[in-house]
């Protein structure tokens, strides 16, 4: 296994525990990634020389599809993994009476079934805010 940093900072202790696992860490931006069949593939850096790899698994970042959010006004966080809608506990939004659920609001989880429970949250609190 290879972990590839893309410009992002590792903690040093985390870089420690990599290194006791005999785990690399290559620093660097990924330029591109050419494959070659199968599974293997070459990471190309823009720091030095490429990086054959058997199996690469990725996690782009995450990236709004629509900017309704911005229409709004909804505050976002900027992560490792991409921009994500602030919520609270309740999936409410920085506009009160607006909720969030699935990847947007959660790009560590992204699933149907985390989108799906987060959705039934947010509309449960929803209605509880229409009630009081």
């Amino acid at each position: 296994m290879t972990v590839f940093a893309d410009g992002h900072d590792i903690a040093p202790d985390l870089r420690a525990d990599l290194a006791h696992r005999n785990i690399p860490v290559v620093d660097g931006r990924i330029t591109g990634i050419a494959r070659h069949g199968g599974h293997s593939a070459t990471v190309k850096l823009d720091t030095g020389p490429d990086v054959a790899v058997d199996i690469l698994f990725a996690h782009p970042p995450t990236k709004p599809s629509a900017s309704l959010h911005d229409s709004l006004g909804l505050a976002t966080v900027d992560t490792p993994l991409g921009i994500v809608l602030k919520v609270d506990e309740r999936r409410e939004t920085s506009i009160p009476g607006i909720y969030a659920a699935g990847d947007l609001a959660t790009p560590g989880m992204p699933s149907v079934t985390t989108a799906s429970w987060q959705g039934a949250m947010a509309g449960i609190f929803a209605q509880q805010s229409m009630l009081a």
